[in-house]
């Protein structure tokens, strides 16, 4: 577990180093703020892609080999993104965006890792941690990436962010070959193989057999509203900021640090401890009231670039940090708890690629809205899509009641 720890911190530092400046870039490439957020989201659409191949391919070859493959292709990747910086081709800049997320649908073997070292009772404590080590990692990869990318957003950069995500990559994917243990034995890599060629013979896809269970399919609509209703704050925030504040890289970057070291701090050192309290179900509820009350707070706030007001912003932001980071873990651990051994991978990469899917449609929407409706508008339009997701929340936890009592 302290292997994985410190391999998603140097992954995710990769991916936050590129996060301050990118869409700055993209405008500065002559892209229209939907089109930057178009850019933004096609990180979201690899990873919806990919996640449920990599999950499945975890269960059947092992979680190192994939982890592994897919570091490099990230390297590959970013190094691409330098030199479309470079070259100031907004189209090479897409491709690049796109690439790393399909390396990064292996978020699903990470979690599908954990899930396969942690027992039930401790899965959501073991969620935390990799929440955690992502947050750390997000906390130093958006501070480096705003101090190497210019200090507005007219000068902002890519290229040094983007040779420094490339070799914090390089390095994540040299500590998984010499230091990871495989979490799969053979008996159950060949045991997943059979169970994926069964469904087969069965002319079923496992995804279809998946949404067969009622409360699964729920889960898997919850973590495509969420996430595209998260979206629509996150991809335009460098926009919002630059709009109510004057902003550029580094500012953005030094929010984006704050915000992972809330998140590191709810995932490592509060959901674990609550869960066990008061059950996922609750905490997921807890969560989207929080993340709604942050959006709304900012969106109705009056801001100018005056310090006490963007000091009052960080009272709005953490809620929307904490209410995040809670949905992530325990909507993670929730779901792991839906699959059997044999599927656990591909299960949980099906509840990822639906987040990815949310994620993938939701920056246009929100580029588009801030580009027709103002800067607050995708604020709004994200608390109202946390609406349904309570309802979603609260009528899981009923059927989840309900069985017990029968079951009882």
């Amino acid at each position: 577990m302290a292997i994985l720890f410190f391999v998603i911190i140097f992954s995710s530092m990769g991916f936050g180093i590129v996060l301050p400046p990118f869409i700055f870039v993209a405008q500065n490439f002559g892209a229209t703020p939907m089109l930057a957020a178009f850019i933004v989201s096609t990180f979201a659409m690899g990873q919806f892609l990919a996640t449920p191949i990599w999950g499945r391919l975890s269960d059947q070859h092992g979680r190192k080999p994939i982890l592994i493959l897919t570091m490099l292709g990230s390297a590959a990747a970013y190094a691409l993104m330098a030199v479309a910086d470079r070259s100031g081709n907004v189209w090479l800049l897409l491709a690049s965006r796109f690439l790393t997320g399909l390396m990064a649908g292996n978020f699903a073997a990470a979690t599908a890792y954990v899930a396969d070292i942690t027992p039930p009772d401790k899965r959501a404590q073991g969620m935390g941690m990799v929440g955690g080590a992502v947050s750390l990692g997000f906390m130093a990869g958006p501070a480096l990436g705003g101090l190497m990318s210019g200090t507005t957003a007219e000068t902002a950069s890519l290229f040094w962010p983007a040779i420094s995500a490339t070799v914090a990559s390089l390095l994540t994917m040299l500590a998984i070959a010499l230091f990871l243990k495989e979490s799969l034995t053979p008996e159950q890599r060949a045991g997943a193989k059979q169970h994926a060629a069964d469904k087969s013979a069965d002319k079923t896809s496992w995804m279809m057999q998946i949404r067969a269970r009622p409360i699964l399919a729920l889960m898997v609509l919850m973590g495509f509203l969420v996430f595209f209703a998260m979206t629509n704050f996150e991809t335009t925030f460098p926009l919002w900021a630059d709009a109510s504040f004057a902003w550029g890289p580094q500012q953005v970057g030094f929010i984006f640090m704050y915000l992972g070291f809330v998140v590191m701090v709810t995932q490592m050192f509060i959901v674990g401890r609550l869960a066990p309290i008061f059950g996922e179900g609750r905490l997921l509820q807890f969560a989207v009231c929080s993340y709604m009350f942050g959006l709304l707070f900012m969106a109705t706030m009056p801001f100018t670039s005056e310090p006490a007001s963007w000091k009052l912003m960080l009272f709005g932001i953490t809620f929307t940090a904490l209410g995040g980071a809670m949905f992530n873990t325990a909507s993670t651990s929730w779901v792991s708890k839906q699959a059997g051994e044999q599927e656990r991978g591909a299960v949980l990469g099906l509840f990822q690629s639906a987040g990815w899917l949310g994620r993938s449609v939701g920056p246009t929407i929100s580029g588009l809205l801030f580009q027709t409706l103002g800067p607050n508008s995708p604020l709004f339009a994200g608390a109202m899509l946390m609406m349904p997701v309570f309802i979603i929340v609260t009528l899981i936890r009923r059927r989840h009641a309900a069985s017990e009592s029968t079951a009882g």
